[in-house]
């Protein structure tokens, strides 16, 4: 019988990498073959704690802690007065294995262990990820498949590892119906590109695939621009320079910041990062009160224009641009993989993963307003 890849390089990497990455398409036994693995390190050693979380209890209790059950009592190693139910841990020759959601902010907060395994690892926040790896004294397992955009908290982690990439051509235990039911999708092209193929592409629906990592043009007229935080939403400052003949827009990330921030603290912030005092901020005018006492502080501010349509009318003239982002700007890469349509049809995107793509607009609007007559405050000389 054939082996699964993902058990194989498990086998490979436990003992020199403290990441170990499992991408793969539908059905490609990335799950079932951590959970063969976790079992026979048991068999061999004793002593240690293993973690398996999820990004909530419910998935996980359906999912992979079912998996993981079933393939104890198929290899006649599951015993009930092994299993603390209340506790959600199982103890399996010696060590013990706790099973929980990133819902439960206790185990996220307060424990560590020797082995982590986090299932569907794609859909973990960053935040958690900073609260679980440094918990973590020994080895971490990272399972996902690739429906993660193209900008992700896991890149670092897939360039300095390296990772094992399989898809369902590798699981040797599908039957025939599966393998022409997963082929049949083929014409689904982003569908077949990440479940067939295991391979990433940009979120399905995204409304920017035109932009790239590259190096900010300083030579070209520029702004800033501003969004404000409310509730858990970041409060954000982006430069942004405008190439109209060649139809590039070129971003800077000044900071991304997700505290609740008062009137003070952002002025000190945006004079921090404005190259100029006269550089121009263009602002989101939901907040009146705030980017007055903003201007009378000191700073060259003003609320952006709105009106009904100007969201879709922004994106369509952003999408006519091909976007430059810096390197050190990773939320507003994250924010460009992830905006999506909520409803094509009618123009309406999601409302998130907008914070710096709303500053973008408000500024790629001025800029190319004004570009015949440039005040004395966008030269950048």
């Amino acid at each position: 019988m054939k082996v699964n890849p993902n058990f194989t390089y498990l086998y490979d990497k436990i003992e020199t990498d403290r990441v170990i990455l499992l991408q793969g398409g539908t059905r490609s036994g990335k799950t079932y073959s951590t959970i063969l693995f976790i079992i026979d390190y048991c068999l061999q050693y004793t002593g240690m704690e293993i973690d398996i979380c999820r990004d909530t209890f419910t998935a996980l209790k359906a999912t992979a802690w079912k998996d993981f059950k079933d393939v104890l009592i198929s290899c006649n190693l599951y015993n009930e007065a092994y299993h603390n139910k209340t506790d959600h841990t199982y103890t399996l020759n010696g060590n013990t294995i706790s099973y929980y959601g990133a819902d439960t902010p206790d185990k996220i907060h307060g424990r560590s262990r020797d082995i982590l395994w986090i299932n569907e690892a794609h859909q973990f926040p960053s935040e958690t990820i900073d609260q679980l790896f440094p918990r973590t004294r020994y080895k971490i397992i990272a399972d996902y498949n690739p429906a993660l955009g193209l900008d992700h908290w896991l890149d670092p982690y897939i360039d300095k590892y390296g990772v094992c990439i399989t898809t369902y051509k590798d699981n040797p235990h599908l039957t025939q119906a599966q393998i022409e039911d997963i082929e049949s999708r083929k014409g689904n092209e982003y569908w077949w590109q990440v479940y067939g193929s295991g391979q990433r592409a940009n979120r399905e629906g995204a409304i920017f695939t035109n932009w790239a990592i590259g190096e900010f043009d300083n030579s070209l007229p520029y702004c800033y621009g501003q969004d404000y935080g409310f509730a858990i939403d970041p409060t954000t400052l982006v430069k942004v320079a405008v190439d109209k003949k060649n139809k590039k827009i070129y971003v800077d990330e000044c900071f991304y910041n997700k505290n609740q921030l008062g009137t003070d603290t952002i002025f000190e912030l945006n004079k921090a990062h404005i190259q100029k005092p006269s550089d121009l901020i263009i602002a989101d005018s939901a907040e009146p009160r705030l980017i007055d006492e903003l201007r009378r502080k000191g700073l060259n501010i003003r609320g952006a224009i709105k009106g009904q349509g100007s969201v879709t009318a922004g994106i369509t003239q952003m999408q006519d641009y091909q976007i430059v982002v810096t390197e050190r700007s990773t939320n507003t890469r994250k924010e460009l993989s992830n905006y999506c349509w909520n409803d094509k049809k009618a123009g309406i995107p999601i409302d998130d993963y907008n914070h710096t793509i709303d500053p973008i607009r408000y500024t790629l609007k001025e800029l190319t307003q004004t570009a015949l007559s440039l005040p004395k405050h966008f030269a950048n000389r």
